[in-house]
């Protein structure tokens, strides 16, 4: 099954199981800045890691491996994993906390090939990037400042990488460098 169809039918089968969620990553960049090649799958899950098993058997009906012992050990722990489904790999990230309940509500229902899918909005994808602040999610942020079709609300941003960042602001920091220059200055 190629990439795109796992998508769709990852959409269905949570739709249909009404678990809410967005894709994120490149699936969701793809709708607000450059178009990057990727060859997994970033799904965000806004439900407790304790509701995992509705997650994983919605996966494993559709063909994904989920049978490994330690699975719910790291979900429980972490709060994500990563599992394969043939040669794909999905990474799966579960939290109900305050940001994402904001992000659950603020998803957007795009059209991915013909099919309806959600995404994470492109101030969550710019928070969680941040959050992770590896320098390909620095470039994807400044991706989505310099070419996003749509006014994007920094205050929204902000307010979240205030929550969120370290006593050096870095994050906030660089954010507010990249939004001064367009998106053209990543340090």
């Amino acid at each position: 099954m190629l990439l795109d169809e796992q998508i769709v039918a990852i959409e269905r089968g949570l739709t249909q199981a009404d678990v809410p969620h967005a894709f994120g990553g490149a699936q969701a960049l793809a709708y607000y800045g450059p178009i990057r090649a990727t060859h997994d799958i970033d799904l965000n899950v806004f439900v407790r890691a304790a509701e995992a098993d509705r997650v994983l058997a919605v996966l494993a009906e559709l063909g994904a491996d989920v049978a490994n012992p330690g699975l719910r050990t790291l979900i429980d722990r972490d709060e994500q994993v990563r599992i394969r489904w043939d040669a794909t790999p999905v990474d799966l990230f579960f939290a109900y906390d305050a940001l994402h309940r904001s992000a659950m509500e603020r998803r957007r229902r795009v059209d991915f090939y013909g099919d309806p899918i959600h995404v994470l909005s492109p101030e969550d994808l710019i928070v969680f990037k941040a959050t992770f602040d590896r320098g390909k999610d620095w470039r994807d942020i400044a991706g989505i400042v310099f070419a996003c079709g749509e006014p994007l609300d920094y205050d929204y941003v902000r307010r979240w990488l205030e929550r969120i960042d370290d006593d050096e602001r870095r994050r906030i920091t660089r954010f507010e460098r990249i939004v001064a220059t367009g998106g053209a200055e990543l340090d």
